[in-house]
Protein backbone atom coordinates (compact mmCIF):
# COMPACT_ATOMS: atom_id res chain seq x y z
CA UNK A 1 0.00 0.00 0.00
CA UNK A 2 3.04 2.55 1.24
CA UNK A 3 4.91 1.57 -1.91
CA UNK A 4 1.63 2.42 -4.46
CA UNK A 5 0.89 5.62 -2.48
CA UNK A 6 4.23 6.64 -3.10
CA UNK A 7 4.45 6.09 -6.56
CA UNK A 8 1.49 8.16 -7.58
CA UNK A 9 2.42 11.00 -9.54
CA UNK A 10 1.92 14.94 -8.48
CA UNK A 11 -0.63 15.75 -10.85
CA UNK A 12 -2.29 12.55 -10.23
CA UNK A 13 -1.74 12.96 -6.58
CA UNK A 14 -3.42 16.64 -6.97
CA UNK A 15 -6.04 15.57 -9.26
CA UNK A 16 -7.33 13.04 -6.24
CA UNK A 17 -7.14 16.00 -4.03
CA UNK A 18 -9.11 18.30 -5.47
CA UNK A 19 -11.87 15.39 -6.17
CA UNK A 20 -11.85 15.03 -2.73
CA UNK A 21 -12.24 18.52 -1.10
CA UNK A 22 -15.00 20.86 -1.61
CA UNK A 23 -16.30 22.15 -3.54
CA UNK A 24 -15.37 19.56 -6.14
CA UNK A 25 -16.42 16.42 -4.18
CA UNK A 26 -19.91 18.43 -3.57
CA UNK A 27 -20.03 18.32 -7.96
CA UNK A 28 -18.99 15.02 -8.14
CA UNK A 29 -22.06 13.61 -5.40
CA UNK A 30 -24.75 16.19 -7.77
CA UNK A 31 -23.79 14.95 -10.85
CA UNK A 32 -23.64 11.30 -9.88
CA UNK A 33 -27.05 11.63 -7.77
CA UNK A 34 -28.99 13.38 -10.50
CA UNK A 35 -27.36 10.75 -13.32
CA UNK A 36 -28.23 7.82 -11.48
CA UNK A 37 -31.41 9.20 -9.50
CA UNK A 38 -33.38 5.86 -9.69
CA UNK A 39 -30.68 4.32 -7.42
CA UNK A 40 -28.54 7.14 -5.87
CA UNK A 41 -30.65 10.04 -6.09
CA UNK A 42 -29.91 10.59 -2.54
CA UNK A 43 -26.59 11.19 -3.11
CA UNK A 44 -27.51 14.62 -4.34
CA UNK A 45 -29.29 15.55 -1.12
CA UNK A 46 -26.57 14.54 0.83
CA UNK A 47 -24.31 16.90 -1.55
CA UNK A 48 -26.68 20.04 -0.63
CA UNK A 49 -26.54 18.77 3.10
CA UNK A 50 -22.92 19.11 3.13
CA UNK A 51 -22.69 22.04 0.98
CA UNK A 52 -24.86 23.72 3.60
CA UNK A 53 -22.96 22.53 6.56
CA UNK A 54 -19.42 23.40 5.56
CA UNK A 55 -20.61 27.03 4.51
CA UNK A 56 -21.64 27.81 8.17
CA UNK A 57 -19.41 29.61 11.00
CA UNK A 58 -20.09 26.81 13.37
CA UNK A 59 -18.84 23.94 11.10
CA UNK A 60 -16.09 25.79 9.72
CA UNK A 61 -14.46 26.99 13.01
CA UNK A 62 -15.15 23.37 14.70
CA UNK A 63 -12.85 22.53 11.34
CA UNK A 64 -10.12 24.79 12.33
CA UNK A 65 -10.72 24.27 15.96
CA UNK A 66 -8.88 20.82 15.44
CA UNK A 67 -5.96 22.42 13.61
CA UNK A 68 -5.05 25.40 15.27
CA UNK A 69 -3.38 23.83 18.39
CA UNK A 70 -0.59 26.14 18.67
CA UNK A 71 -0.25 29.53 20.51
CA UNK A 72 1.21 32.70 19.39
CA UNK A 73 5.04 32.72 19.33
CA UNK A 74 7.15 33.58 22.37
CA UNK A 75 8.89 36.23 21.37
CA UNK A 76 11.87 35.32 24.15
CA UNK A 77 11.68 31.75 22.86
CA UNK A 78 11.92 33.22 18.67
CA UNK A 79 15.23 34.96 19.63
CA UNK A 80 17.24 31.91 20.49
CA UNK A 81 16.65 30.61 17.05
CA UNK A 82 18.87 29.04 14.65
CA UNK A 83 16.73 30.74 11.73
CA UNK A 84 13.34 31.64 10.75
CA UNK A 85 11.57 29.63 8.04
CA UNK A 86 8.78 31.05 5.89
CA UNK A 87 6.72 28.75 3.71
CA UNK A 88 4.81 29.46 0.47
CA UNK A 89 0.98 29.75 0.27
CA UNK A 90 0.31 29.02 -3.23
CA UNK A 91 1.64 30.21 -6.88
CA UNK A 92 2.04 33.64 -7.15
CA UNK A 93 -0.35 35.33 -9.82
CA UNK A 94 -0.19 37.52 -11.90
CA UNK A 95 -1.20 41.18 -10.95
CA UNK A 96 -1.70 43.71 -13.82
CA UNK A 97 -1.18 46.52 -11.81
CA UNK A 98 1.89 45.45 -10.30
CA UNK A 99 5.22 44.82 -11.52
CA UNK A 100 5.20 40.85 -12.01
CA UNK A 101 3.93 37.81 -10.28
CA UNK A 102 2.79 38.33 -6.77
CA UNK A 103 2.26 36.35 -4.04
CA UNK A 104 -1.05 35.23 -3.29
CA UNK A 105 -3.16 36.22 -0.16
CA UNK A 106 -1.86 33.47 2.40
CA UNK A 107 1.88 34.24 1.06
CA UNK A 108 1.07 37.90 2.56
CA UNK A 109 -0.10 36.93 5.49
CA UNK A 110 2.78 34.97 6.41
CA UNK A 111 4.90 37.43 4.62
CA UNK A 112 3.83 40.25 6.67
CA UNK A 113 4.58 38.14 9.72
CA UNK A 114 7.68 36.95 9.01
CA UNK A 115 8.60 40.77 8.50
CA UNK A 116 7.11 41.62 11.91
CA UNK A 117 9.42 38.59 13.95
CA UNK A 118 12.15 39.75 11.88
CA UNK A 119 12.51 42.92 13.67
CA UNK A 120 11.47 41.52 17.34
CA UNK A 121 13.65 38.23 17.05
CA UNK A 122 16.43 39.20 14.50
CA UNK A 123 17.32 35.85 12.96
CA UNK A 124 18.50 34.69 9.40
CA UNK A 125 15.42 34.07 7.02
CA UNK A 126 15.01 31.08 4.94
CA UNK A 127 12.04 31.59 2.54
CA UNK A 128 10.88 28.29 1.31
CA UNK A 129 8.23 27.23 -1.87
CA UNK A 130 8.92 25.88 -5.47
CA UNK A 131 7.23 25.96 -8.88
CA UNK A 132 7.22 27.14 -12.49
CA UNK A 133 7.28 30.75 -10.49
CA UNK A 134 9.04 29.88 -7.62
CA UNK A 135 7.35 31.11 -4.05
CA UNK A 136 10.65 32.07 -2.68
CA UNK A 137 11.70 34.21 -5.10
CA UNK A 138 8.80 36.12 -4.92
CA UNK A 139 7.99 36.26 -1.35
CA UNK A 140 12.04 37.37 -1.32
CA UNK A 141 11.42 39.93 -3.78
CA UNK A 142 8.35 41.56 -1.70
CA UNK A 143 10.24 40.94 1.59
CA UNK A 144 12.87 43.31 0.61
CA UNK A 145 10.81 45.86 -1.68
CA UNK A 146 8.09 46.56 0.58
CA UNK A 147 9.35 45.03 4.28
CA UNK A 148 13.04 46.19 3.92
CA UNK A 149 14.00 42.48 5.30
CA UNK A 150 16.52 40.66 3.59
CA UNK A 151 16.98 36.84 3.49
CA UNK A 152 19.93 34.78 3.92
CA UNK A 153 18.80 31.79 1.71
CA UNK A 154 16.07 30.63 -0.73
CA UNK A 155 14.68 27.35 -1.78
CA UNK A 156 13.00 27.36 -4.49
CA UNK A 157 12.72 23.98 -5.65
CA UNK A 158 9.81 22.33 -3.41
CA UNK A 159 6.61 21.40 -3.90
CA UNK A 160 4.76 19.98 -0.88
CA UNK A 161 5.19 20.76 3.12
CA UNK A 162 7.17 17.78 2.98
CA UNK A 163 9.72 18.49 0.29
CA UNK A 164 9.60 22.54 2.09
CA UNK A 165 11.36 20.66 5.13
CA UNK A 166 14.07 18.17 3.63
CA UNK A 167 15.07 21.07 1.11
CA UNK A 168 15.45 23.32 3.98
CA UNK A 169 17.22 20.72 6.19
CA UNK A 170 19.89 20.31 3.04
CA UNK A 171 20.30 24.11 3.33
CA UNK A 172 20.69 24.88 6.96
CA UNK A 173 22.49 21.81 7.27
CA UNK A 174 23.04 19.93 11.11
CA UNK A 175 24.59 23.18 12.57
CA UNK A 176 21.29 25.04 12.33
CA UNK A 177 18.56 22.74 13.84
CA UNK A 178 16.30 24.79 15.65
CA UNK A 179 14.14 27.05 13.68
CA UNK A 180 11.16 29.44 13.92
CA UNK A 181 8.50 28.43 11.43
CA UNK A 182 5.95 30.97 10.19
CA UNK A 183 3.11 29.32 8.31
CA UNK A 184 -1.26 29.97 8.73
CA UNK A 185 -2.34 28.25 12.27
CA UNK A 186 -4.23 25.65 10.28
CA UNK A 187 -0.95 24.50 8.09
CA UNK A 188 0.82 24.26 11.69
CA UNK A 189 0.20 20.47 12.90
CA UNK A 190 1.33 19.36 9.23
CA UNK A 191 4.48 21.66 8.52
CA UNK A 192 5.68 20.96 12.32
CA UNK A 193 5.59 17.13 11.69
CA UNK A 194 7.68 17.56 8.39
CA UNK A 195 10.01 19.59 9.93
CA UNK A 196 10.65 17.32 13.08
CA UNK A 197 11.06 14.18 10.74
CA UNK A 198 13.71 16.34 9.10
CA UNK A 199 15.89 16.47 11.77
CA UNK A 200 14.58 20.02 13.07
CA UNK A 201 13.49 21.72 16.34
CA UNK A 202 10.79 23.77 15.85
CA UNK A 203 9.53 26.56 17.07
CA UNK A 204 5.69 26.99 16.01
CA UNK A 205 5.31 30.60 14.83
CA UNK A 206 1.44 30.32 13.70
CA UNK A 207 -0.03 33.17 12.03
CA UNK A 208 -3.90 34.35 11.24
CA UNK A 209 -5.84 32.26 12.90
CA UNK A 210 -9.36 31.28 11.97
CA UNK A 211 -11.08 29.52 14.53
CA UNK A 212 -12.78 31.54 17.69
CA UNK A 213 -15.52 30.76 20.46
CA UNK A 214 -18.97 31.35 18.28
CA UNK A 215 -22.37 31.37 20.38
CA UNK A 216 -23.59 28.69 18.42
CA UNK A 217 -27.33 30.07 19.24
CA UNK A 218 -26.89 33.36 17.04
CA UNK A 219 -29.19 32.82 13.83
CA UNK A 220 -26.45 34.64 11.61
CA UNK A 221 -23.49 32.23 12.00
CA UNK A 222 -26.13 29.53 10.44
CA UNK A 223 -26.81 31.26 7.25
CA UNK A 224 -24.50 29.95 4.60
CA UNK A 225 -21.21 32.07 3.46
CA UNK A 226 -18.65 31.53 1.11
CA UNK A 227 -15.73 32.54 3.17
CA UNK A 228 -16.74 29.57 5.20
CA UNK A 229 -16.54 27.20 2.76
CA UNK A 230 -13.14 28.33 1.57
CA UNK A 231 -12.42 27.98 5.38
CA UNK A 232 -13.41 24.68 5.46
CA UNK A 233 -11.63 23.45 2.41
CA UNK A 234 -8.94 24.63 3.96
CA UNK A 235 -8.98 22.54 7.01
CA UNK A 236 -10.30 19.26 5.31
CA UNK A 237 -7.31 20.01 3.00
CA UNK A 238 -5.01 19.53 5.80
CA UNK A 239 -6.77 16.46 7.46
CA UNK A 240 -6.68 14.90 4.11
CA UNK A 241 -2.85 15.85 4.03
CA UNK A 242 -2.18 14.36 7.48
CA UNK A 243 -4.01 11.39 6.86
CA UNK A 244 -1.72 11.55 3.58
CA UNK A 245 1.38 11.43 5.90
CA UNK A 246 0.22 8.76 8.02
CA UNK A 247 -0.32 6.38 4.96
CA UNK A 248 3.09 7.21 3.45
CA UNK A 249 4.70 6.37 6.97
CA UNK A 250 6.07 10.16 6.76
Amino acid sequence: MQGFLNAIGLPLRSFLKLSLLPPVNIVWMLIVGFTFKATLGWLAWIALILLYLLSVTPVANLLSRGLEIYPPVDLDTCKKADAMVLLGGGRPRSSPELDGYQPTPLSLERIRYTALLNRECNVPILVTGGGDRAEAETMARVLKNDYGVEVSWIENQSMTTWENAQNSKSILGDELKTVVLVTHAWHMPRSVMSFKRAGFHVIPAPTAFTWKEIPWQKLSYWIPRVRNLRVSELALHEYLGLTWYWLTSR
